[in-house]
């Protein structure tokens, strides 16, 4: 699969906020998944708390009418049970509603299968050699809704370049380090809900965990390994 047009799946959290003066509002990213046959949108669950907005107000576009939105049926907080710490607890995932939207408007959407075990890794796996990240941070220059020309528009910031993945002291999670995991001066707002992806040495893009947090004093990024959300498909 292309890591270019995986990339372009991920997507700003745009949610309604039910308040007539500004209806609309952005609250970190969120990115698209597959598995035996359904389409789940991800996100990292405190993108929504802290907005005090719940997570099927997502408005994630439908690939043939980007003005329209998917409608969700299922809500799934992933989680490890036999994990000793809740770190890993800040992930999200809404199914599609088949009912609204059949397969022929879902498979359009570009997202790995995680189905098949070669679609995944945890970011400690040998065979990767780099890590891409892409993501919408509240400070970048196009990022807005602008209610006086009815137009929304955001910007995604894209990354390469991995200096070291480590385990995290917390159970499930990792810490990457990127040459420039956000542009200098820019505040990683927005940051979290990004999936990470591992390119292979053989060129293949796998999906290694959701970023929740940045630490401004390590400028590590904070990583749920992808065995949660995929444990969590499985049910």
């Amino acid at each position: 699969m292309n890591i270019d047009d995986l990339l372009k799946s991920t997507k700003p959290i745009l949610y309604e906020t039910g308040v007539e003066e500004w209806p609309y509002a952005f609250s970190g990213t969120c990115y698209p998944v597959k598995f035996n046959n359904a389409l789940f949108i991800v996100s990292a669950f405190h993108c929504y708390s802290n907005s005090n907005i719940e997570p099927e107000n997502t408005l994630y576009p439908r690939p043939d009418d980007p003005t329209g939105f998917f409608a969700f049926d299922t809500k799934v907080r992933a989680q490890a049970q036999q994990s000793k710490d809740d770190e890993h607890h800040d992930q999200v995932i809404l199914r599609v509603a088949r009912s609204h939207h059949p397969d022929t408007e879902t498979d359009k959407v570009v997202a790995l299968d995680l189905v098949d075990s070669a679609t995944s890794r945890l970011p400690t796996s040998k065979d990767i050699k780099d890590f891409k990240v892409r993501g919408y941070p509240f400070a970048c220059p196009k990022y807005e809704v602008n209610y006086q020309l009815n137009k929304i528009s955001y910007q995604a910031y894209t990354t390469n370049g991995a200096l070291s993945v480590n385990q995290s002291p917390f159970d499930f999670c990792y810490l990457i380090r990127m040459i420039t995991p956000i542009p200098d001066g820019m505040s990683p707002n927005g940051m979290s809900g990004s999936p990470i992806y591992g390119i292979t040495q053989s060129q293949d893009a796998v999906y290694c965990g959701t970023i929740i947090k940045h630490s401004k004093y390590t400028d590590e990024y904070l990583v749920i390994g992808p065995e949660v959300l995929v444990n969590a498909l499985k049910g």
